[in-house]
């Protein structure tokens, strides 16, 4: 059985997985529109690409790009949306354990990917979103360190390597919080109250 007809014959029990994993984790809890617009879509779309062989439809991107922005909406966190993708592939790959069902190299590789790219692509808009919310460099660069921090969470498990799309996620977070920590500084040869020398009595 290849990896997308398992997917497909054990549709139900994965998104149960998904779901038993976010309710656990998730606060505020899990909404009906978290589960239809993350778990379901993404697996039917990662059978597609694993049946067809990557596609230049980027419909994955896009549906991440929808998921992210109805999450921030629902007031998540970016950490939040990030994990939800993660548990798609922890649950695929712990079931494909328990029922002995190897998963060929290949297809991994077509998993990791697709997660690599939809969580780009979620954390993308999550962070577009916030900043269009929310006023101010204290706020931007509260964005930029989370984001930072959820995209370094998905790498350090291992799942998507640091030169895909996460990768560049969190180099353009940690080059956004620099460019934020320099403006914030003061110009050259201006002399802080502190640092003004006294004057004598």
């Amino acid at each position: 059985m290849t990896l997308y007809e398992f997917i497909g014959a054990h549709r139900d029990e994965l998104i149960g997985r998904c779901r038993a994993k976010v309710a656990k984790r998730s606060s505020p809890p899990p909404t009906k529109a978290e589960i239809d617009h993350g778990v379901p879509l993404f697996l039917e779309q990662l059978c597609k690409e694993l049946r067809r062989g990557p596609s230049n439809t980027h419909e994955i991107s896009k549906s991440a790009t929808a998921h992210g922005h109805d999450l921030l909406l629902q007031g998540f966190t970016v950490s939040q949306v990030v994990h939800n993708y993660g548990d798609v592939c922890q649950s695929v790959t712990e079931l494909a354990g328990e029922l002995g069902a190897p998963i060929k190299t290949e297809d991994f590789r077509t998993l990791n990917r697709t997660l690599d790219d939809a969580i780009a692509s979620a954390v993308t808009e999550y962070e577009h979103g916030q900043d269009v919310s929310r006023d101010g460099a204290s706020h931007q660069l509260q964005n930029l360190n989370e984001t930072a921090i959820a995209a370094f969470e998905v790498l350090q498990t291992g799942r998507v390597g640091v030169d895909g799309s996460t990768g560049a996620v969190l180099l353009r977070s940690l080059m956004g919080i620099r460019a934020a920590l320099v403006d914030r500084r003061p110009a050259t040869g201006q002399t802080s109250r502190r640092d003004k020398p006294r004057r004598g009595r």
